[in-house]
């Protein structure tokens, strides 16, 4: 049974006022976001965005969820990749540490160029959790939703420890994010970000190898 008209309405408005909040947040930063601000960003009237989100706080938690899904969206689609990679208890040979590198060069690159607003927007919102104890939560629960994907990856190459590697995979993907974001006049290149990933997971499987875990 379709949603009654008005339920859509109030979901596309609703919608609008979140992907003002990410706007906001992106050009102007955190002290920037007020119901006004937001209201003037979205085109809307003042009384539609405090009808849907009564405080500041509770826009932000929202404008984090929101993120969280269609950044999760892009996630999945990573994931859909995996098919690449080795299924076999076997160890990873230098081609299948390079796909998965260059797999995770091509999802650096997308954030920075499909999304930068909301790359930007999601990096305000992370420093924002450190002020704002109700974003926390949610926060937590993005980061092992995204970890639990890229755990995948650590696993079919070999890992003795996927859960370990997979926040440090994490860590380094947002540092280079992170890095290029300061850096606007200069984005990296694929090749750049493949060589750096690369590195990494060939440290990440050495050990193993040397240990015959692998």
């Amino acid at each position: 049974m379709p949603a009654p008209k008005r339920q859509v309405r109030g979901e596309a408005r609703k919608r609008q006022v979140l992907e003002a909040t990410l706007r906001l947040l992106a050009q102007k930063g955190p002290r920037a976001v007020t119901h006004r601000a937001v209201a003037e960003e979205a085109g809307t009237s003042l009384r539609a965005t405090t009808y849907y989100f009564g405080s500041r706080d509770e826009l932000l938690v929202e404008a984090l969820r929101f993120y969280a899904t269609t950044a999760l969206a892009r996630f999945d689609a990573l994931a859909a990749t995996l098919s690449l990679l080795p299924k076999q208890q076997t160890p990873p040979g230098p081609e299948d540490l390079s796909v998965a590198a260059g797999i995770l060069a091509d999802t650096v690159l997308s954030d920075l160029t499909a999304d930068r607003v909301g790359l930007m927007a999601e990096y305000e919102l992370v420093l924002e959790t450190s002020r704002h104890p109700a974003l926390e939560a949610d926060y937590r629960q993005w980061q092992q939703s995204i970890e639990k994907i890229l755990c995948v990856y650590a696993k079919a190459l070999g890992s003795s420890d996927p859960a370990l590697d997979a926040r440090i995979v994490l860590a380094t993907l947002r540092g280079l994010e992170i890095e290029a974001l300061a850096r606007p006049s200069s984005l990296p290149t694929r090749s750049e970000l493949t060589t750096i990933f690369e590195r990494l997971l060939q440290g990440m499987t050495a050990a193993e190898r040397k240990e015959g875990l692998i």
